[in-house]
């Protein structure tokens, strides 16, 4: 594997899908500031937990149905545009919510963005295709880097402007709606910049009865789930409930974490792009860094708030760097290119059938006590850790 790898030697379909997730990283602030936004105008923790919960029970079964079409007849420009042109839809809903009253519109706006996820399937599926095997790992770390150079300005930028120039709960509301008309303006992009694969899936339909688990692909499956509990343990909900309402911070102080994050990630990810360290080492570091991350997050409820809560934010943030080009690939390896979209399609189901209802549980256990999600977190981290170690055994 080539080792100095450089951004303009990915293949020019790549680097159009990663410059997709650039475009649209500044858009991902809307995940924050609609809990906010909620929290502010009356709604609950626990009630806005329990919505999400409901909406979860009611798609769970729609990722392995669009699952299976993808390989047949949805094409990816599709499925890319149906994401955004549903968030959009979302967050204008969201930005039409007005206190406790309109919590119909607020339902119609989280049904519409959780239905917006059943097409998420096709991100790996495209990964998959796109990023070729012999560069992947290297590919999967510029996925995750290149985008953090928008993020890094924009969301301190948003921080700075709700806190200390445009102060009030309407402006919030504001946001909601530039983000939503953001997500309307990147499908001209997807249409005009992505490469469609929709002719390279239709060959799935006369051998759609030889669907079998590939080697390995089970024991990476069921690690990748407890990762996946563990994290919807503590969602954007919950952790902006901590940083904001328990810790008593400001949103400027969320989003300087959140350029924390994309700082930590451009330095680490130019760092671990240009050298090659063992599968094994970077697994099991990865998974390492998860779990103590929430013993920092339980140490920034007693002393020193902003101290323990960057620290956790750097070993998040190298946790996965460590963590998610190697994994990504393991598992991109096991999964036969002509079903790609019916295998992470069948994921996205079982992962939220997992996970259905942690939003309600996440935000009972910390409303329970402040400890309680990063508890239960940290013991599934460590299980997920003796999993990669017990498959890695034999790596060097």
């Amino acid at each position: 594997m080539n080792t100095s790898l450089k951004f303009r030697d990915l293949p020019l379909n790549a680097r159009r899908y990663i410059l997709l997730h650039t475009i649209g990283s500044p858009l991902m602030v809307g995940d924050y500031v609609v809990v906010i936004y909620l929290l502010l105008t009356g709604y609950g923790l626990i009630s806005v937990g329990a919505l999400f919960t409901i909406v979860n029970i009611i798609e769970i079964f729609f990722p392995a149905i669009f699952g299976s079409l993808f390989d047949r007849k949805i094409s990816a420009r599709a499925a890319m545009s149906f994401i955004y042109g549903l968030e959009g839809l979302a967050y204008f809903l969201f930005y039409l919510v007005y206190g406790p009253g309109s919590w119909i519109i607020l339902a119609a706006g989280v049904f519409v963005i959780k239905f917006a996820t059943i097409f998420y399937p096709i991100f790996p599926a495209y990964e998959h295709y796109v990023y070729p095997e012999n560069i992947r790992e290297k590919a999967l770390i510029y996925h995750l880097i290149i985008p953090e150079y928008v993020q890094i300005i924009a969301f301190p930028i948003f921080g700075f402007l709700l806190t200390y120039l445009f102060v009030g709960v309407q402006y919030y509301r504001y946001l909601l709606l530039f983000v939503s008309v953001g997500s309307f303006l990147m499908i001209p992009y997807i249409f005009y910049g992505i490469e469609d694969i929709r002719e390279t899936k239709i060959k799935l339909e006369k051998e759609k009865f030889n669907f079998h688990v590939p080697k390995n692909f089970l024991k990476l499956f069921i690690i990748e789930d407890l990762l996946i509990i563990a994290s919807s343990l503590l969602p954007v909900i919950a952790i902006t409930y901590f940083v904001m309402f328990v810790l008593a911070q400001s949103f400027f102080v969320l989003m300087f974490l959140e350029a924390i994050n994309s700082a930590v990630t451009i330095i680490g990810g130019n760092y671990l792009k240009d050298r090659e360290i063992g599968k094994r080492s970077l697994l099991l570091g990865g998974v390492f860094l998860f779990s103590i991350v929430n013993i920092f997050y339980m140490l920034a409820t007693w002393k020193f708030p902003l101290a323990f809560l960057t620290i956790a934010v750097l070993l998040q943030t190298i946790g996965n760097l460590l963590w998610f080009p190697v994994h990504r690939s393991m598992l991109f390896k096991t999964v036969p290119k002509e079903k790609r979209g019916a295998f992470f399609g069948s994921m996205s189901t079982m992962f939220r059938i997992s996970s259905a209802l942690a939003p309600f549980i996440s935000a009972l256990l910390i409303s329970l006590w402040v400890y309680l999600p990063f508890a239960v977190a940290f013991f599934l981290y460590f299980l997920a850790g003796l999993g990669y170690y017990r498959i890695t055994k034999n790596w060097a």
